[in-house]
């Protein structure tokens, strides 16, 4: 009996909303189309619904698949999928976030703290982070330590070249790694990694004590573990205190044959440094996925270096995620509505970063 009410009560509200979706419903959002359509399949989960308004991909926002004026929208809550940074749309989407002087929470596909949320911060708006890319992140890692060990560009020469050239490889069974910034994305990296037999050594700015790792490091320590070290896994968030954490210093203490892994931010590393140290062959390689100037420009040297692999901020392209965040969404969503703290909380730079699931979990 329940159920029936509740279709009759949803029927009679898409009617309502049918007479004035921009003004007829508590709460509107503003919603990329990957996230309208992943919030369509979980209309169950949100009650009373949103008033949808979707940005679509070449930038036109519609309601109700019509195309409405970016005037007459005024969104009280956004979510965004993180296709948005993969096609292009960040710029205007941020610049509509900008306009929309009535919104007030933000929810964002990235993990944590970046630059264009400070004009929301000074405004007032509320930002949530979304820790849905540690998977996706956590196997690019995973694949590029294992194509760099076993040569896998070999291969794929011998079979241009319709020739049968076997080659012995290095195993990652055995090595030790080191995960600086062992938070969501950092775990996941260590427990797969520990899955294929790795010692992992971790560093994070305030542990937990629940991190997956064989041993944590203190800041200080690490200097002297590097050379022990066959990979260096960045996942920190850029922070003044990580600005240039990888420099001059830190490169000459890495492994011979060792390889560095940045999935971070750009700001970690003093590229200069990196690209004299590859030259001096420590580390052996370097697998990039982020950099200080995004795109990376046509003549970086960074491009052509024979010790780089060069990926376009793409770590995190693993599909599953729009699903994670709209869950995410409905789950802050239903918290904004009671009055209730927000999951990931993003705070502005300089500030205490708000608790995470990780932080939960230790205090259980």
């Amino acid at each position: 009996m329940r159920t029936q009410s509740c279709r009759i009560a949803a029927a009679t509200r898409k009617r309502v909303v049918a007479a004035d979706p921009l003004r007829s419903l508590l709460v509107q959002a503003l919603l990329t189309e990957t996230a309208g359509l992943l919030l369509d399949e979980r209309t169950d989960l949100v009650d009373p619904p949103v008033a949808q308004v979707r940005m679509q991909r070449d930038g036109r926002l519609t309601v109700d698949g019509r195309e409405a004026d970016a005037a007459a929208v005024q969104p009280e809550v956004a979510c965004a999928t993180g296709d948005l940074f993969f096609r292009g749309g960040a710029a205007p989407w941020f610049e509509l976030l900008l306009r929309a002087t009535s919104l007030r929470w933000f929810q964002s596909p990235a993990a944590g703290y970046i630059a264009p949320y400070d004009p929301l911060f000074e405004r007032g708006t509320r930002v949530t982070g979304a820790h849905v890319n540690a998977i996706p992140i956590s196997e690019y890692v995973i694949q590029a330590v294992l194509a760099h060990f076993q040569r896998a560009g070999a291969w794929a020469e011998a079979r241009a070249a319709h020739e049968w050239r076997p080659h012995e490889f290095r195993e990652v069974f055995g090595t030790t790694w080191l995960v600086i910034g062992v938070g969501a994305i950092g775990s996941a990296v260590a427990e797969r990694a520990r899955a294929l037999g790795v010692r992992v050594l971790g560093h994070r700015r305030r542990p937990t004590g629940e991190e997956p790792v064989h041993e944590m490091l203190v800041r200080g320590a690490l200097l002297d573990a590097l050379p022990r070290c066959d990979v260096v896994v960045l996942a920190a968030p850029a922070t003044p205190e990580t600005t240039g954490f990888v420099d001059a210093t830190f490169l000459d203490a890495m492994a011979p044959g060792s390889v560095l892994v940045n999935v971070a931010r750009g700001a970690l590393v003093d590229e200069p440094a990196l690209l004299a140290a590859l030259d001096r062959g420590r580390p052996e390689a370097a697998i990039l996925d982020v950099f200080a100037a995004e795109p990376l420009p046509a003549d970086s040297p960074f491009w052509d270096h024979p010790r780089v692999v060069v990926t376009p901020h793409s770590s995190a392209g693993g599909l599953a995620r729009h699903g994670r965040v709209v869950d995410l969404f409905v789950e802050n969503l239903a918290r904004y509505r009671a009055g209730r703290p927000l999951l990931h909380e993003v705070r502005p730079a300089g500030r205490a970063p708000a608790p995470t699931w990780l932080d939960e979990r230790a205090r259980s």
